[in-house]
């Protein structure tokens, strides 16, 4: 994998937080610290989370952006429908409005696996966290928004290390 130095406006503030989620009964997170020259530093993990154990989270991270799977309704009849998603998502969204400056990107469930959706991509990254379902899918977002989203414009190519 290549190390570049990534492209970063002077008036970007520094280092950059990022919390990307994927909510549920247990919600995957991953956080990264985006420093100017040095690899981005990944965090990884899943837990089963209250409604406020997720505001702490937010709260502790204090981000600056936050990438979170959206939830999407289907009308046609399913057995294992959770809506506790739903709750987790509105508690980010409560505090995307009560934090001004903070960007809140919601991805589909379907544009977070689109590239990363192989471990096998994870893995050849470094970024591989075993037993983790939920915060590889969280891994997954993070992936998408710095490699093909916006973070794109200032991240390109570089280097990502899980500690």
């Amino acid at each position: 994998m290549r190390t570049l130095v990534p492209t970063v406006p002077e008036n970007m503030p520094r280092p950059l937080r990022i919390l990307a989620l994927d909510p549920g009964i247990t919600t995957g997170y991953v956080t990264a610290s985006v420093p100017e020259i040095q690899p981005i530093l990944l965090v990884c993990g899943e837990d089963k989370m209250t409604h406020r154990e997720l505001w702490l989270l937010l709260e502790n991270v204090s981000p600056d952006v936050i990438v979170c799977e959206s939830f999407e309704y289907r009308s046609r009849a399913r057995d294992n429908v959770e809506l506790f998603s739903r709750e987790m998502i509105g508690v980010v969204n409560l505090y995307n409005q009560s934090n001004r400056g903070v960007k809140l990107v919601m991805q589909s469930a379907a544009k977070g696996k689109s590239y990363f959706g192989d471990d096998k991509k994870l893995k050849e990254l470094g970024v591989y966290k075993p037993g983790k379902p939920h915060g590889r899918d969280a891994m997954r977002h993070f992936l998408q928004w710095l490699m093909f989203g916006q973070g794109f414009q200032y991240y390109a190519d570089q280097k990502v290390q899980l500690t």
